[in-house]
């Protein structure tokens, strides 16, 4: 098992691993309810990690990672093409009708 993400909250370490279970590549979840226990022990070992388990999906895992992060910084707003109905930018569905913008 190779650790490949660490999340500040539990959310966001299971978008990424569910991101990345969508993609094809095993990952998991651990940590996510030792957020009680920072200041006893590093937080990078108490906050919320998501473990790939083959290091073979390494690479694929970093190139899903750097879509979640661009997708996240974009701005502005997209028009759907099935209803017209505005959408924020880092929406991938529309959320008027489901259709994929």
């Amino acid at each position: 098992m190779i650790r490949i993400y660490i999340a500040h909250q539990r959310y966001d370490a299971w978008l990424v691993a569910d991101r990345l279970n969508q993609a094809g590549i095993r990952a998991h979840v651990f940590n996510q309810y030792a957020s009680s226990i920072v200041g006893d022990v590093p937080p990078d070992v108490a906050q919320p990690q998501v473990w790939i388990e083959r290091e073979c999906d390494r690479e694929r895992a970093q190139v899903v990672l750097k879509d979640i992060e661009t997708a996240g910084a974009r701005t502005g707003s997209r028009r759907c093409q099935s209803c017209d109905e505005e959408s924020p930018a880092n929406f991938d569905l529309c959320w008027n009708c489901g259709e994929t913008l």
